[in-house]
């Protein structure tokens, strides 16, 4: 019996692919609130503009590449769509993404929670959660990686240098 790989990942693993992080992006998330968007929707758009900008011609590194290759599947907070891009098959885009307009303002519901939730409860000790380039400051990275410990599952952190590290953790972790 082979164990279960989920992958959770944010920001951190679409910084080497040249994608600024929200904290690199000063005052973009006071920007994207849903006050912003229901009180002064054009610097709400304007902001998601910003991420567009920031996204644009951006292709996946080797990390979203062996998430795709070992068909891990991923729930993300990411907006970028590099993990669909990179071929991974199962998405869960927690916080939408910028090329349908489905991006997420801080207050609102997010995206794909049942999905996300169901890949996890389906998971059983043993099985691991790879947490890539979070910054563990979110409530979702949070109960993720809570609900896998209370699992006792494997939980794995690789928060830095993910684009050279994903890899080899998996090339460990699948047997």
């Amino acid at each position: 019996m082979s164990k279960k790989i989920v992958a959770f990942t944010g920001a951190g693993i679409s910084r080497a692919s040249g994608i600024p992080t929200f904290e690199e992006t000063k005052g973009i998330k006071e920007r994207l609130t849903l006050e912003n968007k229901t009180n002064n929707p054009s610097d709400y758009y304007a902001a998601i503009d910003i991420l567009k900008k920031n996204c644009n011609g951006k292709k996946p590194n080797d990390a979203h590449k062996a998430l795709a290759e070992y068909k891990i599947p991923i729930i993300t907070m990411n907006v970028d769509m590099l993990h669909q891009k990179a071929g991974s098959a199962f998405v869960c885009e927690l916080h939408g993404n910028i090329y349908d307009n489905s991006i997420v303002a801080y207050g609102e519901l997010v995206h794909d929670w049942d999905k996300a939730a169901d890949l996890l409860n389906d998971c059983k000790a043993h099985d691991v959660l790879l947490v890539i380039g979070t910054s563990m400051q979110t409530v979702l990275a949070n109960e993720f990686v809570l609900t896998a410990i209370s699992k006792n599952m494997k939980v794995i952190e690789i928060n830095k240098d993910a684009e050279h590290k994903v890899r080899k953790v998996l090339k460990e972790e699948v047997i």
